[in-house]
């Protein structure tokens, strides 16, 4: 059975990747989804001063769940089994190392489809864990 991650913001474009991956269950009837958050590290010192490790802790919880629900509301729904993780790190570094640590066959992530200047200019997470990973990475647009 085909192990998967997807990585999940809470936005539209990760959402059609849920979506891709209900179809794909629900025709395939094998796959192992896992979900994964990643809340943005709070890596300054100055920060953490002011924050205690069960605040900080707290907050990436709220944040991880935050990003999930959706997801989460739609794979019940559908009936589709499924894991979910909370991983505090940059982004798309943490995606790739634990697709890698923990084996996945392959991620599906949501892109935005931008080209051209405005990729050039924003860059992207999906582009990013292209290059940091040698797993396969579907890309829904």
């Amino acid at each position: 059975m085909p192990k998967i991650l997807l990585p999940m913001d809470g936005s539209d474009n990760a959402l059609r990747a849920i979506e891709h991956v209900i179809a794909l269950q629900q025709s395939e009837n094998g796959l192992d989804i896992h979900l994964i958050a990643v809340p943005i590290a709070v890596d300054s010192g100055h920060a953490r001063m002011f924050v205690n490790h069960a605040e900080l802790e707290d907050y990436y919880r709220e944040e991880g769940e935050t990003a999930l629900a959706e997801a989460r509301r739609r794979l019940d729904q559908a009936g589709i089994a499924y894991s979910y993780h909370i991983v505090p790190g940059h982004i798309a570094e943490t995606i790739a190392r634990f697709a890698e640590d923990h084996r996945f066959d392959g991620i599906v992530m949501g892109t935005h489809g931008r080209g051209g200047l405005k990729h050039l200019l924003l860059g992207s997470v999906a582009t990013d864990v292209i290059k940091l990973t040698e797993l396969p990475v579907t890309l829904v647009k």
